[in-house]
């Protein structure tokens, strides 16, 4: 588990994944860590994908890797991708809104669902900072920043969502177009400073 070897007892052939799972979940108790990922073989899983692990024996798997996190590290983690995140979330506005412009509706709103994920992934990180990065939010600018950042992000989703519930995709495409690369600016800004106060 994240890069040292366990040793459980009481393994045999019928053992599944899940049950191992359940097993390290177990020993993980107290400690504020939970399983986040499982890697068999070289092949990523989500622990939330209980009904595919309980299939999978854990016999059947020369490699087997667990890695478990706080929710402190996840926090940080987040972070330190912030910046290739909110560049990705910057790709899709353009996308999104380029494929509005040109009258592609379906790809624009297959590319916009996975937009608002990037948004609410980025709301969520925003909102924790304080678990991972409590002596850097103390700093009176930084928070004011941060409540600035959320509010405009929550008034821009709410003009989305409005013009994306009257189909007006001129609305949406302009929206993600002009007012979102500000609010990329200011997140990219706010990351690094976050990075660099709790450094």
């Amino acid at each position: 588990m994240n890069g040292t070897p366990l040793e459980i007892e009481g393994i045999d052939s019928e053992v599944t994944i899940l049950q191992l799972i359940e097993v390290v979940e177990e020993s993980l108790k107290g400690t504020g860590s939970t399983v986040i990922e499982i890697i068999l073989d070289g092949e990523a899983y989500s622990p939330d994908e209980s009904d595919k692990l309980s299939e999978l024996l854990l016999a059947s798997f020369a490699k087997v890797e667990i890695t478990a996190a706080t929710a402190t590290d996840m926090v940080r983690a987040a972070f330190e991708d912030g910046e290739a995140g909110v560049d990705h979330l910057e790709e899709l506005a353009h996308a999104v809104a380029s494929e509005l412009r040109i009258g592609k509706i379906k790809p624009a709103m297959d590319s916009y669902v996975e937009f608002v994920d990037g948004v609410e992934w980025l709301v969520t990180m925003l909102n924790n900072a304080h678990r991972a990065f409590a002596a850097g939010m103390a700093e009176s600018s930084v928070e004011a920043d941060r409540q600035q950042l959320l509010v405009r992000m929550s008034e821009q989703m709410a003009g989305v969502q409005s013009a994306q519930e009257s189909e007006d995709w001129v609305g949406v495409a302009d929206i993600l177009e002009y007012e979102f690369p500000e609010i990329f600016v200011e997140a990219r800004r706010l990351i690094a400073k976050i990075l660099e106060c709790s450094g």
